[in-house]
């Protein structure tokens, strides 16, 4: 069997792997509950999130207990906003400050998340 090298200097797909800083929101399709937050790497946070929910560890109580109530098919994640670092903060208390002007209901506990 010939051997096999790879290529000096060229990475993996996943390690050149775009992130995307922001704003992003988890919805409760069936309450329109939800939930904002930040991430300098927002679809490695996901995976964060849904990996504590799934294991009934997650930091957010409200949150972790809603989501033992329902089908993880009942949530929905998706982008807000992208934005840079320095901004992050301040653009997601905004936002939630926002949220709750509008009337929403949140999951967070605290204006920033």
């Amino acid at each position: 069997m010939p051997a096999v090298h790879k290529p000096k200097g060229k990475k993996s797909s996943w390690s050149r792997r775009k992130r995307h800083a922001g704003i992003y929101r988890i919805t409760n399709k069936l309450s329109n509950s939800i939930y904002i937050g930040r991430s300098v790497d927002i679809f490695v946070r996901w995976s964060k999130h849904l990996t504590d929910l799934f294991a009934g560890t997650h930091h957010n109580k409200a949150l972790q207990e809603d989501f033992l109530v329902h089908n993880y098919r009942d949530y929905t994640f998706e982008i807000i906003e992208l934005c840079g670092k320095k901004l992050i903060g301040q653009r997601e208390r905004a936002l939630i400050k926002e949220a709750k002007e509008e009337g929403k209901v949140l999951f967070n506990a605290t204006k920033g998340g």
